[in-house]
Parts: structure tokens; sequence; C-alpha cells
């Protein structure tokens, strides 16, 4: 019942909690008795196996057994001292004494032969050799008389009949052997002999194989064709008639139904369930059957069960203990939180509150809020609305309106007219906007003004606004509360927000601090000025913070550009590759650029900038030999950095590239010299008359300057290079075209033979004519 009202409590999620743990356990619990009934076929189709040897074994030495008695009758049916014995009307006392000696021979050279009895149809009389077929007054023959002669059934011969010469009935102590002229079944009409077998030689290798393992799981059992079972241990029935019957039916409908001489079958023997395994032997008078204690061969599964189940019953317990607590633990922070949530609604409930699980009283109270939010919301758009026009248009609003406005709304601004506007701006913005989602923008720019507000708040009455989405603007005023108060503190607190969205977001932010304004209807002036001041990051770097008293020399500079001396020597000392004297000359321009007005290092840096593309341009265009510079980008440059550092460095990579990208005027008439050679090469290997002084001539240089020229600059004579090219055509001749090696080496240039052929194989490894047909072959 606890269980129960724990399910019925109002702590919903630990009732998950809970029932997820109890399910697990569950399916563990399942697992495990999944596995016991596994492990049970798995040890059941064993022991299967094993009784199937066993029963194998036991039908060999019982087709052995009968294969030696057959043998030994087949003798004795043929001995000559006992033929008179059996067929004779009149038979003579010496005869008669003779065939009993023969028999007592018989007997006493067979160990496993019980006794011995021949019936003369004849004389209709039993000769046999016990003492008991001779002295107990007849009993015995009567017996076997009735057994035999007097039955209404014929007996079978030559197979192995349990029958009791001494023993009451259902107990035998010796196994009938009939033996006759004739492989039909006995009658009365003929003679026979009838050898009687030991039972105990019969039953010992069934005992052996009994106890042939260390535990004995069962009783193995001879069955008569009459469904008599004899046991391997007692020569008598182990069970009763009506369970005799019972597994004799249940075995022949396992044979019915698998069509097979041997198999497995589950019964109940005596209230117990019991595994009978069936073989049947080669002449099929007899059967085998194992019956095996079913208890006792899953003793062990059975432990394993138990001991699975108990374990899975502990830690069960101990799992419903363990979820308990962890669910208590783990709750914990829920309940303390809606502690608060009812101490809030403590009113609403009074009220008519609806109470349920924790889920529904949060969802009711989060449909409350909501709903409060909303309002807030729009009050709060109407708010930034009304910011944002005394950001713009302040001078449209007259005094006293601007302070009903500021009282209606309940704007966090002083009335007391000292006010500053500061100018938030995200750094790299086109980066930013290039690379955040729309979503992260929004989540940002709350975070921002946000958290500018409450910093700012912390000392001054303030209200934030994000404007355009690149900045955010904050409206400071004085407290009305304490009138000492100054604006001093605003530096430190706005570097103190920059700091904060700088390890929350990774976002650097500039700010521009406009001057005090007296009047709310200059409000719209501050901000124009705090949004110029913020500009001047070009000159003060990423994440500053800008006063105007610090841009007080570059607003008073009359100065707007850079002098046309520093921009000539700039030109000049990159068309000379003088990377010392350009880098100079870079760094004054620069070092002026810092004092002018932002309007005019923005114009001057693009001047600049076209200035060192346009000088790059036209070194490229005069030059024989290109360099590999690209310089289309150079002008985007302002645009893409920020800062004068940023665009200093760059422009300053970019003299560097175009000066270490010329060379000397030698070499690059040196490289047009060579590239001069090889087009020669290239366009008359196939005139014979080519050669070192041949492209002298063309060329107008000594044959010994273009040698030592060529040979300096790729490890490599002219007339090597010629034969290299040459022997290139070649081997594309012999491998595309159907020319003749002569007429392949006219069209090469080639008029010695053998100097050609010396040459192709030293340079393949083989004759033309060979490189063509291996080419061929594959």
């Amino acid at each position: 019942m606890k269980v129960f009202g724990f399910y019925k409590s109002k702590k919903y999620l630990q009732r998950v909690m809970f029932s997820i743990m109890l399910s697990m356990v569950i399916v563990l619990l399942a697992l495990s008795v999944a596995n016991t009934y596994i492990l049970e076929k798995s040890v059941k189709s064993n022991q299967e196996e094993s009784n199937l040897k066993v029963l194998t074994q036991i039908q060999y030495n019982l087709s052995y057994m009968n294969e030696i008695i057959t043998h030994l009758s087949n003798f004795v049916y043929n001995d000559n001292q006992l033929v008179p014995l059996m067929f004779d009307t009149d038979l003579p006392k010496m005869d008669f004494i003779r065939s009993y000696q023969e028999m007592s021979k018989v007997l006493d050279s067979s160990s496993f032969l019980h006794s011995m009895v021949i019936y003369n149809f004849k004389q209709d009389e039993l000769y046999g050799t016990t003492s008991a077929f001779m002295l107990d007054g007849g009993v015995t023959k009567q017996k076997i008389r009735n057994w035999l002669i007097n039955s209404t059934d014929d007996r079978p011969t030559s197979r192995l009949i349990p029958v009791s010469l001494e023993h009451d009935e259902g107990q035998i102590d010796a196994f009938a052997f009939i033996v006759t002229k004739t492989l039909k079944p006995f009658s009365h009409k003929e003679s026979a002999i009838v050898l009687y077998i030991k039972s105990d030689w019969v039953f010992d290798s069934l005992k052996k194989m009994n106890v042939v393992s260390s535990r004995e799981q069962g009783e193995i059992f001879i069955v008569a064709e009459d469904g008599q079972l004899y046991s391997a241990n007692h020569n008598k029935a182990e069970t009763s008639k009506q369970d005799q019957s019972y597994i004799k039916q249940v075995v022949n409908d396992d044979k019915l139904a698998t069509n097979q001489q041997s198999g497995f079958v589950i019964v109940k023997i005596a209230g117990k369930k019991s595994m009978v395994s069936y073989m049947e032997n080669d002449n099929r008078n007899l059967s085998i059957f194992y019956i095996q204690s079913y208890d006792k061969l899953m003793e062990q599964v059975t432990r394993t069960r138990i001991t699975s189940i108990i374990i899975a019953g502990v830690f069960l317990i101990f799992s419903i203990g363990l979820s308990i607590w962890l669910s208590y633990q783990l709750y914990h922070p829920i309940e303390n939180m809606l502690k608060r949530i009812r101490l809030h609604t403590s009113d609403d409930r009074q009220s008519g509150f609806k109470t349920g699980d924790e889920l529904q009283m949060m969802s009711e109270n989060y449909m409350k809020l909501s709903s409060k939010l909303q309002e807030i919301s729009s009050e709060q758009i109407v708010n930034k609305y009304y910011i944002r026009k005394f950001l713009t248009d302040s001078q449209m609003f007259s005094h006293n309106d601007m302070l009903s406005l500021i009282e209606k709304h309940d704007l966090n601004i002083s009335i007391r007219e000292q006010i500053k506007v500061c100018v938030l701006k995200i750094d790299y913005y086109a980066a930013y906007d290039r690379n955040t989602t729309s979503s992260s923008k929004k989540l940002y720019s709350f975070a921002i003004v946000n958290i500018a507000q409450e910093i700012m708040a912390k000392r001054y009455p303030c209200e934030a606004v994000e404007v355009r989405g690149d900045h955010v603007v904050l409206i400071v005023s004085k407290s009305e509360s304490d009138e000492d108060i100054t604006f001093e503190s605003i530096v430190p607190l706005i570097c103190e927000i920059q700091d904060t969205i700088e390890r929350y977001y990774s976002l650097n932010l500039s700010c521009g601090i406009s001057d005090t304004i007296s009047q709310f209807s200059y409000i719209s002036s501050g901000y124009t000025q705090a949004l110029q001041l913020s500009l001047y990051k070009i000159i003060k770097g990423n994440k500053s913070v800008i006063t105007s008293d610090e841009i007080k020399e570059n607003v008073a500079n009359t100065q707007t550009s850079i002098p046309e001396t520093i921009e000539k020597k700039l030109a000049e000392a990159l068309k000379k590759g003088q990377m010392t004297e350009a880098g100079t000359e870079l760094e004054k321009a620069f070092s002026l650029l810092a004092n002018f007005r932002y309007e005019d290092i923005v114009r001057e840096i693009s001047n600049l900038a076209w200035l060192i593309k346009n000088t790059a341009l036209d070194i490229k265009n005069n030059r024989i030999v290109q360099f590999a510079d690209d310089i289309d980008y150079i002008h985007l440059i302002p645009q893409e950095k920020e800062t004068l550092e940023e665009m200093f460095f760059s422009l300053l990579s970019v003299c560097s590239q175009i000066c270490e990208g010329q060379k000397p005027a030698k070499m690059e008439r040196n490289e047009m010299i060579l590239e001069t050679i090889k087009e020669l090469i290239e366009q008359k290997y196939a005139d014979i008359n080519l050669s070192q002084q041949s492209i002298a001539l063309n060329v107008k240089l000594s044959s010994a300057y273009i040698g030592t020229l060529f040979k300096d600059s790729y490890r490599i004579s002219i007339t090597e290079y010629i034969n290299d090219v040459r022997l290139n055509h070649v081997k594309m001749y012999l491998e595309k075209d159907n020319y003749t090696v002569l007429e392949i080496m006219d069209k090469c240039g080639y008029a010695n033979p053998s100097y050609f052929f010396r040459l192709f194989k030293a340079k393949y490894g083989s004759t033309p004519k060979e490189y063509r047909m291996k080419k061929s072959m594959f």
C-alpha cells in the first residue's frame, strides 16, 4: 500500500525515476530466468547426447553377446553326441549317457551358460542338465514344458528371451535361446535345443555402463516383447505394470512421431518426473530403456536457478532502496524550486489555483507568468520605442513632454537633466554578421543589453536599447538621491561590461561616451556624438573606451591629407625593390594618419592602398618576367581591417611581397635567354643542323656564354637537352604512329643511325624496335 501511495503522490519526476529503475530490475530478473531456462535446455541436450552414446554401446554389447551365443548354438546343434538325444525314438542307454556327458562338457566349457535343455519331438520328452531339473520332482521340467511346448504362442528362435526357471513371476534368472533346424518360430512339432544364458552375464555389461561415471543418474532396463521391464541392477521389474504400460505407450508414440528407433521422452513415473531414453537392438525383440530422475538431472540447474533468483531478488531489493534514495536526492533541487513557486503562488491557490503534481503546478504557474510576461513585453516594446525616439528625434519633444513620458512609462532616467549617452559597438561586426545565425544574434543582443544595463545600474540610473543590430546605446543619468554623484565611474563600469561580455560570449565591444547633456532635447546630439566617438577605435584599437577629450587633437587637426613627397618616395622605393625605404615611408604616413579626423583617415588610407596597388600594377606591366603576387585585393584592405595598426601591418606585408617579388635585371635577362633557347629547341628539334652553335647565332650570343649559362642553370648541357627533347619525340612516335624507325629518326633530326641507337638504348635500356614491341604487348 505504501508503494501504491508513493505512485499516487504528486512527485511525478520521482515516480518516473523509480519506475525506470524498477523496470530495469524486472528486465534483469527476467533475463536471469531466461538464462536458467537456456541452461536447462543445454543440460538436457547434453544429457540426451550422453545417453545415446551409452545406449549405443549397450546395443553393441548385446549384439556381440547374441553373436557369441549364435555360434555356440550352431556348434551344439550339430554335435553328433547330442543328435541321438534330439531325434531317436528308442535311445540306447550308452547313447543316453554319452549325450548327457556331452551336455555337461558344453556347460562346463561356457561360463555364461546357466543350463541346457533338449526337446525330443518324437519322444515328446525334455532332457535337462541341472540338478533342479532332475531332482525337484519335475517342477522345473513342468515349467519349461509349459513355457516351451504347452504355450499358445510360438517362441522366436535364435534370440534371447527372458525366462523364470526358479523364481516367481516378474523375476528372471536366465535368458532362453532356442535352436531349431530352421529359423522359423519354434513349435512343439520339431526337436530343439534350449540354451539358458545366465542373466548376470547379460546384465553385467549394463551394470558397468551405468556406473561408468562418477554419478549414477538412473537405471538401465531391458524391455521384452511383452513390455516387461527388467533391471540391470536387480533381476526384477522396477516399476508397476501400469507404469510399464504407460512408458511403453509413450515410447511407441514417440517412435511413430519421429520415425526413429531411438529417442527421448519425459514422463511421470510414480508421480515423479523422469527422462526415458530408449533404443531398439538390431533383432528388435529386446529394447533398452534408460530411466533417469529429471530432478536429479536438473539438480545443478535448479540450484543455479534458485541462486540466480535469490541474487536477482537481493539486487531488486537493493535497487528499489537505491532508486528511492537517489530519487529523493535528485528530487531535492526540484522540491526547493517548488517551495519557491508555492511561496509566490500561495495567494493564487487561495483564489482557486489548481493543485496536482509538480508538472501541473509548474505548467499552471508558467501560464500565469507567460501572461504577465506578455504584458511586460508589450510595455517594454513601448518603452524601447520611446527610448529610440529620444535618441533619434529628441528635439521633437518638449521638455515637459519628455518628463511626462519618462514618468508614465517608468523609464529609469533621472529628471535632473545630467545625462551621458554611451554607444557600445561590436568589433569586427562584418565577420560577426556573416558567421552568426539570426537566433544567435538575438541572444547576443539580449545579453549585451541586459548585462550592460544591470552593471551600469549598480551606480547610475540607466536605460539600454539595441539600435540597428550593430550597437547598443546606454542613456546614463545621475541619481536623484545623491546630489554629489559624478560620472567618473562610467568608464570603469564600461570596462566591466566589456570584460563580462568577452568572458561569456567571446565578443569585443568598443565604446564612445558623449559629453554631459544638460537638457533632454539634446539626447539626439549626445547619441550622434557618442556614435562618432566610437568610430575612433580605428586609432585607439578594439575594445577601447573613447571620450571627446581623447580625440580633441584629431578634431582640431587641420591637415587632411598625406604629403605627396611621402607617397612619391613610397612608390619609388617599391619600384626599386627597396623594402627598408618603403617601410619607412609607410610608417611616416600612418604616424600622420593617427592625428587626422576619422573621415580624413578613411579617405587617405583608401588613397594609400590604391597608390600601392597602382605601383604594383606598373611594376607588373613593365617587367619581362611576371611576379606571382596577387595585387587585386590591396584596395580592399581598409574595408577588411578595423584599426590603423592592422591596416599598417597588412599594407607593410604587401610592400614586402612586392619588393621580394622583384629580381635583378640581370636575372630577368638570363631567364629570358634560357626560355628562348628552350623554345628554339622545341621548335627546331627535327632540324639535323640544330646545335649549340646554331642556337648561339639565333640569339646573337657566343656559344660558350650560352653553354655556360644553360649548364649553370639546369645542370645539363644544351646538346644533352636537345637529345632529351628529340628522344621524347622518338618515344611518342614509337608509341602512337606506324612510322619505321628510320623515318622516325629522320623526323627527330638524327642522321647517324648508330649514334641514334646508342643514345636511345642509353636512355631507355632497349632498342627502338624492342621498345615498340613491348609497348604493343601491354
